[in-house]
């Protein structure tokens, strides 16, 4: 492999572990805000339970459970890197980062495509 494939596949590696680390920490107070509807009464968490069940909300969660399963599988790949496992195969554990977060997305939008196409 040649340097520069895995000084990309580094950075690539570093800028989205960021990126949905910071997407988590949104969702994170997105989730606090909804759930604190619950004092404004039954009806109010309902109806915003409602809007959330709309298809366009059922793809963002999808994009979420990406966020998640990239962010914990690279958090994975970097504390091998700590333990000095895999340091010469960055690149590589970077793509079995991808495809296993591709493959597990697509698992869960399988389940999710009720949802999204329901009447």
């Amino acid at each position: 492999m040649d340097r520069d494939a895995g000084t990309c596949a580094g950075w690539w590696a570093w800028f989205l572990q960021r990126l949905t680390g910071v997407a988590l920490v949104g969702y994170l107070f997105l989730h606090i805000l909804v759930i604190s509807t619950v004092q404004a009464g039954e009806d109010a968490f309902d109806s915003v339970l409602i809007v959330l069940q709309k298809p366009f909300f059922v793809v963002l969660d999808l994009f979420l459970i990406a966020a998640v399963v990239y962010h914990a599988l690279n958090g994975v790949r970097v504390l091998l890197f700590d333990l000095g496992i895999g340091l010469k195969q960055q690149a590589g554990l970077f793509w079995v980062c991808m495809v296993l977060t591709t493959i597990l997305t697509m698992v869960a939008g399988y389940f999710a495509l009720p949802l999204i196409f329901r009447n």
